[in-house]
């Protein structure tokens, strides 16, 4: 397995582990996460523009053609089985700090987690971003999100802000 750059080719296996999680995180949250009726159209439109975007990146792990033995992948083809995106966020001019990383969305193929595709996919972000001179690295995780929390904070990332909402 690899990580690699998206690339136009990518985007209706981006799509599709993008929906996943999307779909998973409505169930966290029915009245806040609505979905618009062509979401998909709408996320594919989201992935160009990242794809195009020199301040941000999508990043997809891909197996090797041998390693397809699990899941619903075919022997001898390649699989996107995984992508973490992220972007430049630019701070207040105030901050010493003018800008950090922040990852937008990481998922993994469940016929692939807990072998170590998400550490790759956050390790390769962390080099993007270090590459872009980014000291510090931010996401948002639902806190009804056990497993994600969990991941995040295995991967070295901290309680850092509450993020709170209400209706009105």
């Amino acid at each position: 397995m690899h990580i690699r750059k998206a690339e136009f080719q990518d985007i209706d296996k981006i799509t599709k582990l993008g929906m996943d999680l999307i779909f998973l995180h409505t169930e966290f949250e029915k009245d806040y996460y609505l979905l618009e009726e062509n979401a998909d159209m709408h996320f594919q439109s989201w992935v160009k523009s990242q794809l195009n975007s020199p301040s941000s990146f999508i990043l997809v792990a891909e197996t090797d053609p041998d390693e397809n033995k699990q899941g619903n992948f075919t022997q001898g083809e390649k699989q996107v089985i995984g992508l973490i995106s992220g972007f430049i966020k630019y701070l207040f001019p105030w901050f010493k700090v003018k800008k950090v990383g922040h990852i937008s969305f990481m998922v993994v193929d469940p016929s692939y987690r807990q072998k170590g595709v998400g550490k790759m996919l956050e390790s390769e972000a962390k080099k993007w971003f270090k590459s872009e001179n980014i000291g510090f690295v931010e996401l948002y995780v639902d806190e009804k999100n056990p497993v994600g929390n969990k991941v995040w904070q295995s991967f070295g990332f901290l309680p850092f802000k509450n993020f709170l909402k209400k209706p009105i």
